[in-house]
Formats: C-alpha cells, structure tokens, sequence
C-alpha cells in the first residue's frame, strides 16, 4: 500500500518552474557554496556547489518563493514569478549576533528563537566548529543552566534545574527524532555511540519540563540533535584531531595520546536522491577514578572531605577501592557449619560476632580492575528520496561501538559496548510519519566493583577466615587473630599484572551475573513508531494553528537474568506504552500576543494513564522584546530497570518497584525496615534505650507505585536590543507529587538461602516482629539468619518543590569580537522535607554557577578565536554509589583556529581545561585535568 501510494504522487511530478543562478558574498561578492537553496513550504531544494552556483527544478508554479540559508549568514527570501528564471544573483549577508534563529522543539513548529514560549537553547553548526572542547557534547556546559556529569572521557550525562544523576533519566536526548538511551541502560550513554560531530548540523535544549509534546521522562529537559542532510550540506569532509593528557596525574606520569577522527562524504543526483556516509572513531587514555576517602562500612554516611587508606583499620571501604564488603567472621562461620563443615563447627567459639567479627577484605584500587584505555567507534549511513516537492522518503542506519566506564551503584565497564539504529520516515511539510528500533548489546561489560569481590571471595576470604581461625587456636587474641589473618589473605590475593590474576579476573568478567561473574548480557531492544500531522492546510492558520500526533513504544527486556528480573517461565518482560497529543496556538492584537495550549495523554500497561497539558503566552511588548509565560504538566513513568531491575551490587539488592518482584522477596510475608530506622535504633540500643530501639523498628508498609509528576511554572524576557545586544532571562518553581527516590531496606533472610529466583527465605521459626527479634535485627545477630539489605524506588509524601533562575548575555563589542556570559541559581526548597521521609534528596545541582566567553570568529578573514572560563560552586552529591562534597572548581577552555581558504581546510589549536585544574564533577567520578589538542578539518564547501 506504501510502495502504491509513493508511485501515485510520483506519477503527479513534473516540472514546471525552472530556476538557476549564483550566491555571493555581500560583503566582497565572493562565491558561496555550500547554500542551502529551497522552495518555501515545499521539501524540494538544492544546495550551491564550490563556485556559488545552483540549479533548481520544481513542480510548484509561479509564483513562489526561494529560501537562502546559510549558518553565520542572514536568511534571504526571493519571490520567483516566472517559469524560467537563469543568472539569478543573491547577496547573503554574515549575521553579526544571534537573534534571529529558527528553531522547532519548543513547539514542533518552525519559529524564531526570540519567540519561543519557553526557554531554549541552540548551538548551530559554526557554534560547534568553533568549540574549544574536544567535542560538542562538551561544549553543552557553556549553556545557561547546564549540570555536566563526567563518568568517564567519553561519558558524559546532561540535566537542567536539578535532581541530576550519572545515568540521567529525567533528561530525553534525540537524534533525528530517535530516542539516544540504550534500551536496557534507560539514559543516554553520552556520546559514546551518539552522532558524529562533523554531521551535526545543530542542537536544540529546553531546559525544564517537556512531556506535554516529547512526552515521559522529559521531566527536566530535552536535547534535540539534527543531523546533516545530503541535500542541504553535500560534499566530503574530513576531520583529525590529535592531542594529550593526564598532565601531573597520579596514575599516568606520562602524558598520554587523544585521537579522535572522522569522515562525511553526502551527494546528490539529480536533486531527487541524497546518500550520506559518516565515520568516527577516538582512542584516549581515560582518567581513572581515585578517590580513597572511606566511605564507612555500608556507605550510608556523608564522605567527608581528605584522602584517606586503611591504615591498619579492619573495616576501610574507600570509594574506588572495589572489593571491600563488609563481612562479619561469625556470620561465615555460620554459613561453613550449614554447609557440612564440621571443623568450623568444632571451634565456632572462636569466631566473634558482632562489631569484633567484622573486617573488609584489602581492596583494588580501580586502576587494577578497570581499563582505562577509551574507545569509540561510530558508522552511519542514509538514503534520501525526494518523491516529489512535497514528499521526502528517508531510510537511515547508525551503528556505534564503545568502551568507556560510567558510575551507577557500582563503576560499570563498558567493554565493546554497541548500539545501533534503524529508521524509515516520511515527510511532508505538514506531516511526518516514522519508524525506527534501537538495538543495545552490552558486549563484554561488567561491574568493577563485583569483580572485584568475586576475586577476594575465591582467595581471600577463604585465606582469611582459615588464617584467623588457626590463630585463634593457637593462643592469639582477636586483634591478633585479624592481623595475622589480613597478611595471609593478602598473600594469597591474586595481583594486576600476574597470570595468576588474569585468569581468575578473565574468568570472571566471561562469566554472566546470573552465574555467578561479573558479565552483563544485556541486549535489550526499543521499538517506536510515531506521527505528527499539522492542519494549516485545512483549517486557516490565522484562525488556528493545529498540530496532533501520537506514537506507540515497545521495551522488549532481554539480559539473560543479569539485569532484569525473570518470569516464573524464565522469560523476560516487556513494556509496551503509548501516548497522543494534541496543541492549538492563536495570535491576537496584530500578533503581539501569542497564546499556546497542549495536551498529551500516555499510557503504559502497568501504570494509569496520565494527561499533561502545556499553557503559555508570548507577549510582544516591543520590537524583538518578548516576555514569555508558562505552565506545564510533566511525568516520568518508572523506568525499566525501576520496574524490573533484579541485580545485586555488592553493597545491597536492587529490586524493582513491580509488586511481582515485592512478593518474589516475601515483602508481605517477612517485613522488611527501613535502614535508616535500624541505624537510629542501633544509636539508641548503644545508648541502653533497648526499648526505644525496639519502637524505632516499625514493618514498612508498601502503597501502591505511582508515575512521578511536576507542575511548573516559569516566567522569561528574551530580547534583541539593538544589533548588538541579546539577553534571556528566567524564573521558575516547580512542585513534585508522588516524587521517586530510593529508599534501602533490610530484612532478616535464610543464611544460606542464595536462590534468588524466588527470593530469599525467611528464617525458618524466626519472628521478625518480636522483642527478641527485632533486638537480634539490631545487634546483627539473628540465629540461622542473616540481614539483606535492598535498594527499592518508592515514592515520597507531598510536594517536593524546587526554584531557580538564570540569566544570559551577549554583546557585540565590535569588529567581530564579542562577550558574554550568563549565570544560574538553584534551590532544593524541601531538601529536609524528603531527608525526614528518609530519602536521599539527590538533588545534585550547585546553588550557583556562571559560564564566561570571549570570541571573535574572524579576527582577520583567516584567524578566530575563543575562550570559556566555567565556575560552579560546592555541592552535595547523593546517590546509590555514596554520597560526598564536590568542591567548588572553575575551568578554562580556548581554542585559535586559522583558515586556509584554497585547501578548504581549517587547523584550530584548544584546550579543555588548559590550567589543569584537577576537579571531580560527581561522587565516585574520576578527577578531570587538561586535553590538549590540535585538529585539522577539511570541508569541501568550507567559506
């Protein structure tokens, strides 16, 4: 029926109008090429070759108009009234401050930037060449607002107005409308496997609430990338960027080798078809995580700030030091004698309970468990079919591979880590429809941390018990006893770099989760298909405008039982959602007020439905002076691994939030405490208060698990002053209901239950809810039992409220160069409300931060520069990892480009953090210095 339909309107095209001629330079009257050439409301369209020329059929007849785009260059609009029209000579004039943009996110609809009803963000293609960053994706800290979190050299997480995290789930990105998250990871995995930089051609945010057109999870904002059409940007380009870092690091002594290259080759054939290939790859020494402050033995306290190590401390759990769960002798012991070991049994005596049992295995540091050596690999390609002037077919495919590392409850190596993407669209200038999957494979990634204690529980451990046990028998006092123990422990522990290392860690990292190692077998799946359909066609956009659209989504889960929780067939779940929209704009008072109302309605098949409407208002109060008002409703629907996750990290179990895991895991018929209340009755019972401990311990009660929403608010002034002045500035307040966070539990559990499947036992004949034992609970002594503590996502009571504003800048000083900056405050407005509910807060946002820029893109037609100075101030880091100060840090990037017009090439020398200024933007994360860099880019239409 498509195939029908595409051969129909193909048999309609014939040409009627006729048109060619040349683009210049208005300024010296040189030749541009590289112009984007279209038919204003029509998909057709050329672009001028290296000489400025052009030559363009379409079916659309006298009269219409031609449209002349050009990054860095003023929009020029032509009215043809002929059928033939030749020697046609346009001057394109360079912009000489950003003003007058177009962009589409805010409101699906093409406007100028300067009237959007919310706030936004872009970056064109210029904007990106001119980047002092070793990448775009970097270059996205320089806007207003922007929280950065870098998990590794190539992984890098974005959010806006707080509640950020390493793998964010509240922030959507796209790539020509396909969804960036790795299926199975729920966020996207930065720019490992995300677009190449030279195919970009530019990027749109809107910080804050999204859903009611982009739908769940664009809770705190979306990025919205636009890749390089062949018809709009044909020609080769070729990029290569090499440079060094680790400068003064306390791994690499040795500064070591960034390289990063790429290939865009796109052509036309008879302005009918358009073909695309890209290319990239990097190779870099990533910086390694070093943090050695102890976390204390369960990492639920505050790390304070000073480096720290063991230093002959029994129990010592440093934040990259993996493989350090805390153990307790008595409880081992225990397990020995359960499983037939009658030696153990003969002298259990001996083995102490209790504070005196404990000891933490001697850890590896991460540079011992984790390859810093970060890759990148990425392959696109796509097809282009102009079936006549108002219908362009496109069929697209990205492929992308990775090695990078990212912090989540543990440091999870992503070892040959790939995605890839298929996409079909259809596109009318009124509608599109699209198709497309996203297909993850974890490749051979594992979890630093699980590795690690893997490895000590098989030589260790097993050293360090028998070791402490014959001290014991022969005299040795329980200090004595661990001290002998931990030598022979660490002698038999197996080193980096040994073969004896390598074939246990090997062995391991192979050997999936669900068996027992450390691999992940991830191959989750992602099937979308979406609409969107505007009627100014049918109904007279002057009474009007009136979009609708819809998409359906499929989550297939597949991990083999590393990630997800299993059926009781041993079958994975899927999720299946969709939603539907509907927006109507209307101007009034000769257009100075612009008046926008959405609504969407979303669907997943274990949570209610949920409508979220968007009002805003544009208000005109002079030329280029706009005053925007908004409100929106926005959701985030529990994700997958919220749902269905079944994973232990060592530290705790993560379950999801599903009822089905809640009964796996006896919830309803062994109570489970909080273990913020466990630690509180602790406190108390050392204080003597054994029956205030006792009250401290109350069975959780689960309500039902809701979607997340927000209601906010916001007020703007975005304005134009002059030629040389822009400024935006907003305020807004947001309100949380049912806000998810996670919350540990423990329970008293089997000691020698390890079937997961149908989670742990209960002790048999053991009465949680007792005196006796909730003081067993207390004193972690529970007879034939043991405490497994959870990480569950529940939601909290009331409203969590939230507030901020920002403000932006930039003034043209003259002759080229300009300055500007801009600044960004934010508050947590019921931080205590949810510390008194027992929740970490996470909020993980700065109260303050400012970005400063100097640049003049063309100092001399051939030399531009630039410079980014970026402060923020201290904060506290919450999450599942562990919690800390990030201290405050300012860093500087710069780069000097130089042109040489005649090769088509331009070599720019940078800098990203040029001071060298070591600072850590999230807990657990590695220390960031200096990447040096020199590239050289060659651009076949190059002006």
């Amino acid at each position: 029926m498509v195939f029908s339909f595409i051969l129909f309107i193909s048999n309609h095209a014939y040409s009627q109008t006729q048109i060619s001629g040349s683009v210049v330079d208005a300024e010296d009257g040189s030749p541009l090429g590289g112009v984007n050439v279209s038919v204003k409301g029509k998909v057709i369209g050329t672009s001028t070759g290296t000489n400025g020329e052009f030559s363009l059929n379409t079916q659309q007849a006298p009269p219409l108009t031609l449209v002349f785009t050009m990054v860095g260059f003023r929009t020029q609009e032509v009215e043809i009234t002929e059928n033939t029209v030749t020697d046609l000579t346009v001057e394109l004039s360079e912009a000489a401050i950003v003003g007058d943009e177009v962009v589409v996110s805010a409101s699906r609809v093409e406007e100028n930037i300067l009237e959007s009803p919310v706030s936004i963000e872009k970056i064109d293609a210029i904007s990106i060449q001119q980047a002092a960053s070793p990448s775009f994706y970097e270059s996205l800290a320089n806007l207003k607002g922007v929280d950065f979190s870098t998990q590794s050299i190539t992984f890098h997480s974005i959010n806006t107005r707080g509640f950020n995290a390493n793998g964010n789930t509240r922030f959507v990105q796209l790539i020509d409308g396909i969804d960036n998250q790795a299926p199975g990871l729920n966020f996207p995995v930065g720019n490992v496997v995300g677009i190449p930089e030279l195919d970009l051609e530019s990027a749109e945010l809107i910080p804050g609430v999204a859903s009611a057109l982009y739908g769940p999870n664009a809770l705190n904002g979306i990025l919205l990338m636009q890749s390089k059409s062949p018809f709009k940007y044909p020609g080769l380009s070729v990029q290569a960027k090499v440079g060094a870092n680790h400068f003064d690091s306390n791994v690499e002594d040795d500064p070591a080798l960034y390289q990063d290259y790429g290939l865009r080759y796109a052509n036309t054939i008879n302005d009918k078809f358009g073909y695309k290939f890209n290319f990239s790859y990097l190779r870099a020494t990533d910086f390694v995580a070093q943090d050695t402050r102890d976390m204390g033995p369960r990492s639920y306290g505050v790390v304070e700030r000073g480096a720290t190590s063991r230093n002959g401390n029994r129990v010592y759990n440093g934040v990259n030091v993996y493989g350090q769960p805390l153990l307790n002798l008595g409880e081992l012991a225990d397990r020995a004698i359960a499983g037939g070991n009658q030696q153990v049994e003969a002298i259990r005596s001996l083995f102490p309970d209790g504070e005196a049992g404990n000891f933490t295995p001697t850890g590896y540091p991460e540079a011992s468990v984790v390859d810093n050596t970060s890759e990148s690999l990425k392959l696109g390609t796509a097809l282009h079919y102009r079936i006549t002037d108002n219908y362009e077919l496109l069929g697209q495919f990205n492929w992308g591979s990775g090695s990078s590392v990212y912090t989540a409850n543990d440091r999870f190596v992503l070892d040959d880590f790939n995605i890839w993407t298929a996409k079909v669209e259809l596109n009318n200038p009124n509608f599109f429809l699209r198709a497309y999957t996203t297909q993850e494979d974890a490749g051979d990634t594992y979890a630093a941390n699980t590795l690690a204690s893997l490895i000590n529980a098989e030589t260790f451990v097993p050293a360090y018990v028998n070791a402490f046990g014959n001290a014991r028998t022969q005299g040795a006092t329980i200090d004595e006893a661990h001290a002998q123990a931990r030598a022979v422990g660490n002698a038999v522990q197996p080193q980096p770099g040994t073969q004896a290392y390598e074939n246990i860690a090997s062995r391991l990292r192979s050997t999936p989760i669900s068996e027992g190692g450390a691999l992940f077998t991830d191959q989750t799946g992602l099937w979308h298909a979406e609409t969107k359909y505007n009627f100014s066609e049918i109904i007279d956009p002057s009474l009007v405008e009136l979009i609708v659209g819809g998409n359906v989504r499929r989550y297939d889960l597949k991990s083999g039982g590393t990630l997800f929780a299993l059926k009781d067939n041993g079958e994975e779940f899927n999720i299946d959602e969709f939603g539907t929209y509907l927006q109507a704009s209307k101007s009034l008072f000769n257009e100075d007020l612009d008046l926008q109302a959405s609504l969407r309605y979303d669907k997943n098949e274990y949570f209610d439905g949920q409508f979220s409407p968007r009002f805003s208002a544009v208000y005109t109060v002079a030329e280029n002076h706009n005053i925007r008002a908004s409100y929106q409703q926005g959701f985030r629907i529990p994700n997958t691994q919220t749902q269905f996750i079944d994973l232990d990290v060592v530290s705790n179990r993560l379950i999801g939030s599903n009822p089905i895991l809640k009964e796996r895991y006896n919830f309803s018929s062994n109570p489970v405490y909080r273990v913020e209340n466990l630690q509180a009755a602790r406190a108390e019972a050392a204080e003597g208060n054994m029956q205030a401990a006792r009250d401290l311990l109350t069975p959780v009660e689960f309500d039902e698990f809701e979607t997340e929403k927000v209601n906010s608010y916001e007020i703007g002034y975005k304005a134009l002053i002059g030629e040389r002045l822009t400024v935006d500035a907003y305020y807004y307040y947001s309100a949380y209901e049912d806000f998810i966070a996670e919350i540990l539990f423990t329970q008293a559990v089997d000691l020698t239950d390890t079937n997961t499947r149908d989670g742990y036992s209960p002790v048999s004949g053991f009465d949680p809810t007792s005196e006796s034992g909730k003081d067993a609970i207390i004193n972690d002594n529970v007879p034939g039992g043991r405490l497994q503590t959870y990480g569950v996502d529940v939601n909290a009571d009331g409203k969590v409220e939230a507030q901020g504003f920002a403000f932006d800048a930039k003034y043209v000083i003259g002759r080229g160069y300009t300055i500007g900056g801009n600044v960004a405050w934010n508050e947590l407005i019921s931080q205590q409300d949810l510390i008194d509910q027992g929740f970490r807060a996470e909020y993980n946002t700065p109260e303050w931060r400012y970005n400063l820029k100097f640049e003049n893109r063309k100092v001399t037609p051939a030399i531009g520069f630039n410079v980014v100075y970026r402060w923020q101030d201290a904060f506290l880091w919450e999450s599942s990892f562990g919690k800390g100060v990030i201290d405050a840090y300012g860093s500087l990037d710069a780069q000097v480009s130089y042109r040489l017009p005649d090769l088509n090439t331009s070599i720019k020398l940078s800098g990203s953090n040029i001071l060298n200024s070591h600072h850590t933007t999230s807990f657990g994360n590695p220390q960031l210095g200096a990447i040096y860099m020199i590239s050289f880019t060659f651009d076949q239409f190059m002006n």
